[in-house]
């Protein structure tokens, strides 16, 4: 896989835009292309990390939680967080559901 976007809402919009509304109304663990693998997740993440990680940040102090890590325990697969790999995978999802969230209006 080979990632070429610049942003990871431009690979969002390149690769997912299609089922934003499915992505948004039943979140992005539902098996979707390009983020059903772990393998794939983690090379996304690792591409946009620091992209990524501050979207994090900005919602946590937004939503009030003392941390990132505080907001992801919230998470409804928060259950997956036993690997660095989950975490990444977990964190792609986050990512994909922000976004759908904002291009549906959801």
């Amino acid at each position: 896989m080979i990632i070429r976007s610049k942003s990871f809402q431009n690979w969002f919009e390149a690769n997912l835009n299609e089922y934003a509304q499915d992505i948004a109304s039943h979140g992005a663990d539902a098996g979707y292309p390009h983020i059903t693998y772990t393998s794939h997740t983690v090379k996304i993440f690792d591409k946009f990390a620091d992209e990524i990680w501050s979207m994090a940040v900005e919602d946590a102090e937004a939503m009030g939680y003392n941390n990132v890590a505080a907001m992801i325990a919230e998470f409804g697969r928060s259950d997956m967080l036993h690997s660095i790999d989950c975490f990444k995978n977990l964190m792609v999802w986050y990512a994909c559901e922000k976004f759908a969230q904002q291009l549906t209006s959801y």
